[in-house]
């Protein structure tokens, strides 16, 4: 039975190869579109990702902390928030002689005025800015802290960013994926009623809608997996092109991509239901 409807699927194909082609070239083109959109923002997540591994928050210390308190500070600190690492006034003042280099603005100074400090490498969760916000508030808290600074303004932006990529790539999935089964469910309109003859015979011999519909609904999911394979091809050549341009830039990731033609298929199988629902009604016996 299943063979006889990938046959039936096949034929219909072979028979009207001018809608079946016309659909695929246009939801190859709306696929690309949103595959572009998703390979502009999974590489913006990366560079995010990148860029929010490197966040830290420099927490201040008073001068007359002792060692003993600073290492309590430390080992607190690491078991709430994440990595920390110790930075003393004098390895603060070599890290801002050689970003000044100029050794009379240096001489000019004079003593030096810079405190000893904690960065700390916060934790995968904490890379936001709420979070970042109420760790701030948290250490402040602590007496050995003279004050924290974190970029909170710079995080927040940072964030908004991730969160207009992700709003973007949805918005355009929704208005793609109505466009794909704007596309299927016209062509099956359009090849249903080109063999509106046989589905009517069919149809008087006792065939069910389920019996017939069957084929069709093969047919656009194939064409829907054809042109996510095809849209794929195109993205993988446009992501090689511009790996030669610019440095870092990744394709999808093997789920993604498996995302991707999934829900193809399943535009394709809900445009299907869809037209073949209203259509076999109007050609029935």
């Amino acid at each position: 039975m299943h063979a006889f409807y990938l046959r039936e699927a096949w034929r219909s194909l072979r028979q009207h190869r001018g809608l079946a082609t016309t659909a695929i070239l246009a939801m190859t083109a709306a696929l690309t579109l949103v595959g572009l959109f998703l390979l502009l923002t999974h590489n913006a997540e990366v560079a995010l990702q990148f860029i929010g591994d490197r966040r830290e928050m420099v927490v201040y210390l008073r001068d007359e902390v002792s060692e003993a308190q600073r290492d309590l500070l430390v080992k607190r600190l690491t078991e709430l928030f994440g990595e920390v690492s110790y930075v003393s006034k004098d390895d603060a003042w070599k890290e801002f002689a050689q970003q000044v280099g100029d050794p009379q603005l240096l001489e000019a100074v004079g003593q030096n005025p810079l405190p000893a400090s904690l960065r700390v490498r916060l934790r995968a969760e904490l890379l936001n800015a709420p979070a970042m916000a109420e760790a701030a508030r948290q250490v402040q808290a602590f007496p050995e802290v003279e004050d924290v600074r974190y970029g909170a303004e710079w995080v927040s932006r940072l964030d908004s960013l991730g969160t207009g990529f992700r709003q973007g790539a949805i918005g355009m999935g929704v208005v793609v994926a109505l466009a794909i089964v704007f596309v299927l469910y016209n062509t099956l309109r359009l090849t249903v009623l080109a063999r509106r003859h046989q589905v009517e015979i069919m149809s008087r011999l006792g065939a069910t809608d389920g019996f017939v519909a069957r084929p069709f609904v093969i047919e656009a999911m194939f064409e829907a997996i054809v042109a996510a394979l095809i849209a794929l091809a195109a993205l993988y050549a446009i992501q090689r092109a511009l790996a030669f341009n610019l440095v870092g830039v990744v394709f999808l990731p093997w789920m993604w991509m498996v995302a991707f033609v999934g829900a193809a298929v399943a535009l394709a199988w809900l445009a299907a239901t869809l037209a073949l629902s209203r259509v076999l009604r109007s050609v029935g016996p």
